[in-house]
């Protein structure tokens, strides 16, 4: 399948990039039209967007669809950095193939334009429909999970066993030593502070946001930026990534942090977000608590048992490679509005 990518490059998350790496380790071929890069010159980039000039970037959008000639067209939360006269149109162009967004973050009334030209809106967290509903939203939805990304030269596994690649290299596995605690790469949050600060055992904080030492002097901080070979280390050197959800943007969904430290079989700590059962077992494929006294008395179990972590780490794994990666989520999507 031939799969034209438009999203926003060089963010924190890197979503597009995972996208679109993974898509072409599934043997599909991507062409990935990027836009509101953190490096492109802003001077140029307002030009590109500007209505009083046309929207450039419009016509420089449709000239991609003309040449690739893709099979899909898939928006990376087009709500949020758009004008919505640049997919108008894409929209408009003749026989085009399906135009589909992809939204992760919570949005107002006034996202009812930008969505407009969508043959499909697909959103990551199971919340976020509803308010798609309620503000009358013109086109279908539907509800589509975050992923992961395959490690390198892999196709899911047989039968869902586990599988190597630059993530998980032969060492790296159940048999490695790893670092007897946990990691936490995210931005800071009040309520994340807040739980932090009742945490007893030392968890790694990674991120400039951490930098602040109040209430969280227990723990190991690294005010650094992380980036995507070291976020990929630290994953795989760790007993366990913990995961503590973003009361700013989430309503029911997971985060790339759910999925990414299985490729590694790093099992994760989350908090309880009903979207959780959906993609995982809990208790089996990911540990989960309702309170800070959960999370402090399952931290005490794995430090007493540090082979339970590696079982679910595996087990976790196991589904990831063979239901969750970017590759499963875009070819479900492609099927529901006819791709090839």
């Amino acid at each position: 399948m031939k799969i034209l990518l438009f999203g926003k490059t060089r963010t924190v998350t890197r979503l597009t990039e995972d996208i679109a790496e993974d898509l072409a380790r599934g043997g599909h071929t991507v062409r990935l039209f990027a836009y509101r890069s953190n490096k492109f010159e802003k001077l140029a980039e307002s030009l590109l967007m500007a209505r009083a000039l046309g929207v450039p970037l419009a016509a420089l959008m449709a000239r991609a669809v003309r040449r690739f000639a893709p099979d899909l067209i898939l928006a990376i939360g087009p709500f949020h950095w758009l004008p919505p006269e640049i997919f108008e149109h894409v929209a408009a162009l003749s026989g085009r193939p399906p135009l589909v967004a992809w939204i992760g973050d919570v949005f107002g009334a006034g996202a009812a334009v930008a969505a407009r030209p969508f043959d499909l809106v697909a959103y990551t967290d199971s919340g976020l429909p509803s308010l798609h509903d309620r503000f009358g939203f013109h086109p279908p939805r539907v509800f589509m999970p975050l992923a992961a990304v395959r490690p390198p030269g892999r196709s899911g596994g047989p039968k869902g066993e586990p599988e190597g690649g630059a993530e998980a290299k032969p060492g790296d596995g159940p048999g490695r030593a790893r670092l007897a605690r946990l990691a936490f790469v995210a931005s800071a949050t009040p309520h994340r502070r807040a739980l932090l600060a009742k945490v007893m055992t030392p968890v790694a904080l990674f991120g400039p946001d951490w930098r602040d030492q109040a209430g969280l002097q227990r723990h190991l901080r690294d005010g650094r930026r992380i980036g995507a070979r070291e976020l990929a280390a630290i994953y795989r050197t760790h007993m366990g990534i913990l995961n503590i959800r973003n009361e700013e943007n989430v309503v029911n969904g997971l985060n790339q942090r759910h999925f990414a430290p299985y490729i590694a079989a790093t099992p994760v700590l989350t908090d309880r977000v009903a979207d959780l059962d959906v993609c995982f077992e809990p208790g089996a494929e990911v540990f989960v608590y309702d309170s800070v006294d959960e999370l402090n008395l399952l931290l005490d179990m794995l430090a007493r048992d540090p082979a339970r972590a590696r079982t679910v780490g595996l087990s976790g794994q196991r589904r990831v490679l063979a239901h969750h990666t970017y590759t499963h989520r875009v070819e479900a999507l492609a099927a529901l509005v006819g791709g090839r």
